[in-house]
């Protein structure tokens, strides 16, 4: 699941940086394998936030499910949001000998997630 895009999410955490207070989501596309059920998923799922609470509390994680549009059967979206950028750095460093990176090993069993971004979150006043 996790993939490393070192010069686009550099140039992009030098550039964001700036906003010191801003939500991070990192978004992973995804879809659920054949014989796998949504209760696979959630399991899956609650294991990879309780290890990510144990680097950062402020960890959250979202799964978006489609209800409506052009989306394939079984595919979902799961969100990572860390309160800023300098978090999310910190998550990132601590991830290769964390229990976390343990976890990301069943995901492509349950469900491959084959693109990530990178997105920071802009609150309108």
């Amino acid at each position: 699941m996790r993939k490393i895009i070192t010069s686009i999410a550099t140039a992009t955490l030098l550039l964001l940086s700036l906003s010191a207070n801003a939500d991070v989501a990192q978004v992973w596309n995804c879809e659920l394998e054949d014989g796998k059920s949504n209760d696979d998923l959630m399991a899956l799922s609650e294991a990879w936030l309780e290890a990510a609470k144990g680097i950062n509390a402020a960890s959250t994680v979202r799964i978006y499910f489609p209800v409506a549009g052009d989306a394939d059967e079984g595919s979902f979206v799961f969100v990572f949001y860390m309160p800023d950028f300098k978090s999310w750095g910190e998550f990132n460093d601590a991830y290769p000998d964390s229990p976390v990176a343990q976890v990301d090993a069943g995901w492509n069993d349950v469900a491959p997630c084959e693109t990530s971004e990178l997105w920071e979150a802009v609150d309108l006043q």
